[in-house]
């Protein structure tokens, strides 16, 4: 077993009235590797209760008992990524003797800060070279790439509302550029 613990200890800033930041420590998150549109990838599905994204760059929300949120992020033509879900990858391993597939329990690798506000996209402009805009990265998108020299996973997950998942490694790196760009709206 994973023990996943907060690089920064759930660390906030700022206010939903401009840009508001914070960690989201301890998120559940399993990594699934199958190919897609197999008899595995639909019994994986069907064992989590889970819509997978069938696109490239796409992320579902799925309601969980409690009200919850878990979301099933596709990253790769292979590769998929399960936040908010506990245990996930041990769910799935009665499905090995029948299916070909990987699912790997991945929850202390990464550290996740959201950002909240009407001027989110303009401080994760001075982190991020694409464009963020509605048109070209609507909500339900999913994007990987480089932030302050970091390796992260940017979520769109609702209007003004991102998620960047990061290495753990890069957590204070990662905040301390977070903040500095956010400077001016905090």
């Amino acid at each position: 077993m994973i023990i996943k613990e907060s690089p920064l200890q759930g660390i906030s800033i700022g206010n939903a009235a401009t840009v508001a930041i914070r960690e989201l420590p301890g998120l559940h998150s399993t990594d699934i590797r199958v190919t897609p549109g197999t008899a595995a990838q639909a019994a994986i599905s069907a064992v989590l209760g889970l819509d997978l994204p069938g696109k490239q760059g796409e992320l579902v929300q799925n309601p969980v008992s409690g009200g919850e949120q878990v979301y099933a992020l596709h990253l790769s033509p292979d590769w998929w990524l399960i936040v908010g879900y506990e245990g996930a990858w041990k769910k799935l391993a009665p499905l090995k003797d029948e299916h070909h597939f990987s699912a790997v329990d991945v929850s202390g690798q990464r550290t996740t800060f959201e950002l909240e506000g009407p001027k989110v996209r303009e401080v994760l402009a001075h982190l991020w070279e694409q464009d963020l805009r509605e048109k070209s990265f609507p909500v339900a998108s999913v994007s990987q790439g480089l932030m302050a020299k970091a390796p992260v996973i940017l979520c769109h997950i609702a209007p003004f509302r991102y998620r960047i998942m990061v290495r753990s490694s890069f957590a204070l790196h990662f905040w301390k550029a977070l903040a500095d760009a956010a400077e001016e709206y905090l």
